[in-house]
């Protein structure tokens, strides 16, 4: 088989029954010798469509009617700009899971280092951004995101949006402190680019450093695993803070009320220190609260 001349661009051809050509987007001459190179006619479909691979390049073939005759289209799209865009999210413009299970499997030749740490990273609130203020939103916050991650790794890094919520990042080095650099990079990406855009977006973050002795697979799990400790202590200390918070509450209302009590006995000789002493400790606790909410 004679060596393939690498296409730039589509070529789009309609051929008759005949095998005429009857259109062309390139000159007629250079498009028969198209046909032959990329053995068009070994594959044209009795009915409905062909396709198939051929080199660096896909031949879909469509049969159809015009003016009741018959007719083949035939498109040459060079393969890896197909490839390119069927790898990336559109959303983010991070590779896809799609481009993560081919890079695992060798099926991209993208250099995976020996060397590696993985990061995972969560977006902890979009279900509530997503519910509560908007799939546009969402959307957006998914966008900041991925921006946030393309702007705090480096080319030969590797980030891909692994599911809605989920984004993991492969970089060469096992030391965490590399790692917690990337992530820091990213946090303050968000946060300076959620402020803009006014929304709250909050992530957690895992880690696993591994060298060679690992497969990224493993190296999954373990990410994975960091992930979900990070999420589970901060689950904690928000039930802490909202039972703390709830205390609080019920400690002004007990003030409050007491203080309510001393004010209503009108007819009574009033302790005007007891009061001033409930009113300040209550004054206390409010601002404690709030600062707690800060």
């Amino acid at each position: 088989m004679k060596e393939i001349i690498k296409l730039e661009r589509t070529v789009s051809v309609v051929i008759n029954e005949r095998f005429e050509i009857c259109y062309s987007n390139i000159s007629k001459d250079v498009a028969k010798e198209y046909l032959k190179d990329f053995y068009v006619f070994n594959y044209l479909p009795t009915d409905d469509v062909a396709s198939y691979r051929i080199r660096y390049h896909t031949v879909n073939i469509s049969t159809i009617d015009l003016d009741k005759k018959g007719y083949y289209l035939i498109l040459i799209q060079p393969y890896e700009q197909l490839y390119k865009y069927a790898c990336k999210d559109i959303l983010t413009g991070l590779y896809n899971r799609n481009c993560w299970e081919e890079l695992l499997k060798g099926t991209i030749h993208h250099l995976v280092p020996r060397e590696k740490s993985l990061i995972m990273i969560d977006i902890d609130n979009l279900k509530y951004l997503n519910d509560k203020k908007g799939h546009l939103i969402g959307d957006k916050a998914v966008r900041i995101v991925g921006q946030a991650i393309r702007e705090s790794i480096r080319e030969s890094d590797v980030a891909v949006r692994y599911g809605a919520d989920k984004f993991v990042i492969l970089i060469g080095s096992t030391q965490k402190d590399a790692a917690d650099k990337v992530i820091k990079r990213i946090k303050e990406n968000i946060s300076k680019r959620g402020k803009e855009e006014n929304i709250d977006i909050k992530i957690s973050a895992g880690i696993a450093c591994c060298d060679c002795v690992k497969t990224v697979e493993d190296i999954i799990k373990m990410t994975d695993t960091d992930l979900y400790k990070e999420k589970r202590i901060k689950k904690f200390k928000e039930e802490q803070s909202s039972k703390k918070l709830k205390d609080l509450l019920k400690e002004i209302e007990r003030l409050r009320d007491e203080l309510n009590q001393k004010v209503a006995q009108s007819d009574k000789e009033i302790n005007n220190e007891e009061m001033l002493k409930l009113s300040q400790k209550l004054d206390e606790l409010i601002i404690k609260g709030l600062k707690d909410e800060e």
